[in-house]
């Protein structure tokens, strides 16, 4: 994760290991406007977090997904 202005950010790879999709499930979900990315450079996009736990709350998800993202943010935060 990285942190601009006191927000927090995931790179793809990271928000892929959390939702437990592809990469290409995740450009489908950019493209259909159902996650906000923040490009950074032609290559290089982000995610807010918050995006990405409104995404899973909103999903079919099973539960036991929804309770590990919590563990996740604090695996992927700057210290």
């Amino acid at each position: 994760m990285e942190t601009q202005l006191g927000k927090l950010f995931m790179n793809s790879a990271q928000v892929c290991e959390v939702l437990h999709i592809s990469s290409r499930t995740l450009q489908n979900y950019r493209d259909d406007g159902r996650l906000k990315c923040y490009r950074l450079s032609r290559k290089k996009i982000v995610y807010y977090v918050e995006d990405v736990l409104a995404l899973l709350k909103n999903s079919t998800a099973p539960a036991y997904y929804k309770d590990k993202f919590g563990y996740l943010i604090e695996k992927y935060k700057i210290r």
